[in-house]
C-alpha cells in the first residue's frame, strides 16, 4: 500500500493526463463539430442522415462520460459506418 504523499503524487500526475485529454476532447469535438455543420450546409435538405451522422461527438461524449460501458464498435468504426458512400 502506498503512503499519502504517493497517493496525492498519483492523484496530481493523472489530474495532468486528464486536463490533456480534455483539451484535445475539446480540438477535436470543435473538428467533428465544424465538418459537421459545413456538411449540413452543403448536402441538399432532401437527403437522410443515416445512424450517427452529423453526432458522433455526442456519441463520444456520452461514452467517456459512463467509461463502464463498453460499446461495440469504436468512434472511428461508427464513422466509417456512417459515412460510407457518401460523397
Amino acid at each position: 500500500m502506498a503512503d499519502i504523499a504517493t497517493n496525492i503524487a498519483t492523484i496530481q500526475t493523472k489530474a495532468a493526463e486528464l486536463d490533456a485529454l480534455i483539451d484535445q476532447v475539446r480540438a477535436a469535438k470543435a473538428a467533428i463539430g465544424a465538418a459537421e455543420k459545413e456538411i449540413r450546409q452543403l448536402r441538399p435538405a432532401s437527403d437522410p442522415s443515416r445512424a450517427y451522422q452529423e453526432r458522433l461527438a455526442l456519441v463520444a461524449l456520452d461514452a467517456m462520460a459512463k467509461p463502464s460501458i463498453v460499446g461495440d464498435k469504436s468512434m472511428a468504426e461508427l464513422a466509417a459506418t456512417a459515412w460510407a458512400g457518401v460523397a
